[in-house]
């Protein structure tokens, strides 16, 4: 009897542990496709992290690798020439990445412009931090 109940716990905590493992999984997609929509639809960060062609459409291969800005401001002001590379999220912690999007400052600095400072709240940073993650790191 008590093997046969030792059997029955180790299959209900394997059980329990899938399960576990499962809706951890799903979490972790939902929340990288929450960030997705805010990076693309919302924020539309592509506009000017991702090189465009010669006709103006974004180069699908080098999807929020950085590029040269297609436009530059009227007057003369501090300006960003270049776009970072975000696929990835190159050089930056995890933890780094979530307050630069919740205090839009970095090391105490606001991004220059065209990139505004967005004050996301706590869940929004993180979906965003964990979609640009997923896009893996950035090419050498």
């Amino acid at each position: 009897m008590n093997r046969f109940v030792a059997i029955a716990v180790f299959a209900c905590l394997a059980v329990v542990l899938v399960l576990v493992q499962a809706v951890s999984q799903t979490q972790s997609k939902a929340l990288v496709e929450r960030g997705k929509y805010l990076t693309i639809e919302v924020a539309h960060c592509g506009d000017c992290h991702t090189p465009m062609n010669d006709k103006g459409e974004p180069i699908q291969s080098r999807w929020l690798k950085g590029g040269v800005l297609p436009f530059k401001p009227v007057s003369p002001m501090p300006w960003a020439e270049q776009s970072a590379d975000i696929a990835g999220l190159p050089g930056w912690k995890e933890a780094d990445g979530v307050r630069f999007f919740m205090t839009g400052k970095y090391l105490g600095q606001s991004p220059r412009p065209p990139m505004p400072e967005y004050h996301l709240t706590k869940s929004d940073a993180e979906a965003v931090v964990a979609y640009l993650r997923s896009l893996g790191p950035a090419e050498q």
